[in-house]
């Protein structure tokens, strides 16, 4: 089995064009011909109205790929992963043409999408009985399904929080992707290995249209299937190799999952809706206090990504140095945690100090 299927850069090119099509067809307009809705939600920040069909694109070139390529390991691994996403694709692309979904229903198909991977997933899982707490759960019937579907569907949510900020989520899966192309090189396993490295070649067309413009987005059913394919090609790929740390897996999607806890934990401390949307993320804040000055207004949206590459940079070096030792591991999420307070205070402060002054 060849790792690189050059087959591949077909499918990268009409995800090229599609991208082209679908920016153009809502530039113009077209979209409201076919009753397609405008997005009002709270967490909107473009002025432009800006498709949310990214992950659309990225979700038909993959299944191109899947279906017309030789059914190598990497393939079926792919099928399997593309099967599971049924529940997500149908409410997903609802809400990114109508908006009419209302989240709890969203949480419903996530959860479905974690179900059936779980119940179609033959190999080995990921040893997490060692890890603290959760590792009580899997004494429990039915409890390391239920530990699997929650991580899944909490890293999907945290995804979802820090997509409409421009190349965010996509840098974000780059970062976990790459590291994940890394260890599957350094363990020879070539199944993972052509299935990440497609990943991330489907991937570029939408960073390119992303990043820095905007001119497109993944949308509720982008962020949450980019979300949920990387928890799933983590598990195979932790699964398929008891040698390394879970912890690993822990470090690689902690930004999103720290994301979505802290959110959570915000919420109940301030007593606000749990499921409502709000503008109190870091990433929100950085782009509210880029807003106000003139000379930054324009590109406010941009520069947050590069501002907090340190978060999302951060989990892929430090895995790619400490992924052989556990103890390295534990100390690289301790960091991480401390710099996201660090950056959450930062970013409230300044733009406390912004507001006093105007």
């Amino acid at each position: 089995m060849q790792w690189f299927d050059p087959y591949i850069l077909i499918w990268v090119g009409i995800s090229s064009v599609l991208h082209i099509l679908i920016i153009h067809f809502w530039d113009k307009k077209y979209f409201l011909k076919f009753g397609f809705v405008k997005y009002r939600g709270l967490q909107r920040i473009h002025i432009n109205e800006i498709p949310r069909l990214g992950g659309l694109i990225f979700l038909i070139s993959l299944f191109g790929y899947a279906i017309f390529s030789k059914n190598n390991d990497d393939i079926i691994l792919l099928k399997l992963i593309l099967f599971s996403l049924v529940p997500i694709v149908i409410f997903g692309l609802k809400e990114d043409l109508y908006h009419d979904v209302l989240p709890a229903t969203r949480l419903v198909a996530l959860f479905f999408v974690g179900w059936i991977f779980f119940t179609e997933f033959s190999m080995r899982l990921p040893d997490l009985s060692k890890i603290p707490i959760v590792g009580n759960f899997f004494l429990i019937p039915g409890g390391t399904g239920f530990i699997y579907i929650l991580g899944m569907m909490t890293f999907a949510n945290g995804m979802n929080l820090v997509d409409g900020v421009n190349g965010l989520a996509g840098s974000i899966a780059l970062s976990v992707l790459c590291s994940l192309l890394f260890i599957s090189y350094r363990t020879a396993d070539i199944a993972t290995l052509s299935l990440i490295l497609s990943l991330i070649l489907l991937l570029i067309p939408f960073l390119l249209a992303n990043y820095p413009l905007g001119l497109i987005f993944l949308g509720d059913l982008g962020a949450y299937a980019l979300g949920l394919i990387l928890s799933m090609v983590t598990i195979i790929f932790f699964g398929r190799h008891p040698e390394i740390s879970p912890w690993g897996a822990v470090l690689l999607m902690i930004y999103p999952l720290c994301e979505v806890v802290f959110t959570l934990l915000r919420r109940i401390a301030t007593r606000a809706p749990i499921l409502e949307p709000d503008k109190k993320h870091i990433h929100f804040k950085f782009f509210i206090y880029f807003r106000k000055p003139k000379e930054f207004k324009k590109i406010a949206n941009s520069l947050v990504t590069p501002v907090l590459s340190i978060l999302w940079i951060f989990p892929m070096l430090s895995f790619i140095w400490s992924y052989h030792n556990p103890f390295f591991i534990k100390g690289s999420i301790i960091i991480f945690l401390a710099l996201y307070t660090l950056f959450y205070v930062i970013a409230s402060v300044m733009l406390k100090s912004q507001e006093n002054i105007l």
